[in-house]
C-alpha cells in the first residue's frame, strides 16, 4: 500500500534535491542561517506547554502521512487502453 501511494521516482527526486541543495548551501555560506533555522526549531520542540510541542510534531507528521494515504486511496483507478487492441476501455 505504501508503495502505490509514494512511487519509486519520489525518492530518486528527494535525493537529487538533497545532493543539489547541500553544495548551494555550502557555496553560497549559508550554514549560520541554516543553524539559525535548527536553533529556533529546537526552541520550539523543547518549549514548555501543556503538551509537549514535539508531540504535536509528531502527530502533525503521522496526520499528514495518514491524510495523504486516504487521499491515494479514494483517487479512481486509472485505466489504460491496450496497444494491441487500440480500443478505449
Amino acid at each position: 500500500m505504501m508503495r502505490n501511494a509514494w512511487p519509486q521516482s519520489i525518492w530518486g527526486k528527494a535525493v537529487l534535491i538533497v545532493a543539489i541543495a547541500f553544495p548551494v548551501v555550502w557555496l553560497l555560506d549559508l550554514w549560520s542561517l541554516v543553524g539559525e533555522w535548527l536553533a529556533v526549531l529546537w526552541s520550539f520542540l523543547s518549549a514548555s506547554t501543556l503538551v509537549p510541542n514535539w508531540l504535536l510534531a509528531l502527530l502533525a507528521i503521522c496526520a499528514i502521512i495518514v491524510a495523504g494515504l486516504f487521499g491515494a486511496s479514494l483517487r479512481p483507478r486509472r485505466e489504460t487502453t491496450d496497444p494491441e487492441k487500440e480500443d478505449p476501455p
